[in-house]
């Protein structure tokens, strides 16, 4: 049975990857419009762009109306990481560490600010049940970015959260990025066998294979996150040795809330000002 595509433009946060690109293709089949919002900051500025993903979804949904945005957000994550930074360093101690988080949390905002200023009421974002040691990946952190979402009457969804992730990754992933593998329970990936976001792109015929992540495809299409060394030794190497996952969640979380309580009225002043007040200077434009 087909979809009743919507009218109204959505907005996809899109890296370019697999997870992204599958939560784009879901996007276009229920929206006339997509908004692809790529972000880089000094970190992963030379980074591959996404253009030829983008150039694959267009030809994959040709009735689909497609604008790919690449923006900074570097600005906005120094201040995110920065403000109050003694206060903060008192009250969350080593999670001040957190640069996957304020990355993430850039991200949201300026996609918010960017949806507001577009007309944009829904936003998709490729989350799956790999690298759950993020703070932008992990369960409580999402239902913050929700409740910021929906303060300024914008739906946030995550419709490939549940899709099952290929095991075989490469091992320096493994040993690197994600040794401690939080995924679901292995009882619930049968019932999930076989639907992951590479398979449901390759039956589109949109990627050449099922599953290229790791490989030299997946390399050149979406943009390296690597400034998460300081963070990866804190969570593994202390946080997740002296305490359990839940206990990182947590910390995690009443990190993220805090910041996002104190920049959601610098967000509210801007966009009542038409772009201006104090997040004016912060915020980079295309």
């Amino acid at each position: 049975m087909s979809i009743q595509r919507s009218p109204e433009p959505c907005a996809v946060v899109y890296s370019g990857g697999t997870d992204s690109t599958c939560a784009a293709a879901l996007a276009a089949q229920r929206h006339a419009e997509v908004h692809l919002l790529t972000y880089f900051e000094r970190g992963t500025a030379r980074s591959p762009r996404p253009e030829k993903n983008v150039e694959r979804l267009r030809a994959a949904f040709p009735g689909t109306r497609f604008r790919h945005e690449t923006i900074s957000t570097d600005r906005l994550v120094r201040f995110l990481s920065y403000e109050r930074y003694l206060r903060n360093l008192v009250r969350h101690g080593l999670s001040m560490l957190s640069t996957p988080g304020f990355s993430s949390l850039s991200w949201h905002v300026r996609t918010l600010i960017y949806c507001r200023e577009n007309g944009i009421k829904h936003v998709y974002d490729g989350l799956t049940r790999e690298l759950m040691h993020f703070p932008g990946h992990m369960g409580l952190v999402l239902t913050r970015f929700q409740s910021m979402y929906r303060r300024f009457g914008i739906v946030y969804e995550n419709p490939v959260r549940d899709w099952e992730v290929p095991l075989d990754v490469q091992f320096l992933d493994r040993l690197v990025v994600d040794q401690h593998g939080y995924r679901l329970p292995e009882e619930d990936a049968e019932a999930r066998k076989n639907r992951t976001t590479g398979r449901y792109l390759y039956e589109k015929g949109i990627f050449p294979h099922p599953d290229v992540k790791g490989s030299a495809f997946d390399r050149e299409m979406q943009h390296d996150c690597y400034p998460f060394v300081l963070y990866n030794i804190m969570a593994f190497w202390v946080l997740l040795n002296w305490r359990d996952y839940d206990h990182l969640c947590s910390r995690m979380a009443r990190l993220i809330g805090d910041k996002i309580e104190m920049i959601s009225p610098l967000i509210e002043e801007h966009l009542s000002e038409g772009g201006g007040g104090a997040l004016a200077p912060i915020l980079e434009r295309r």
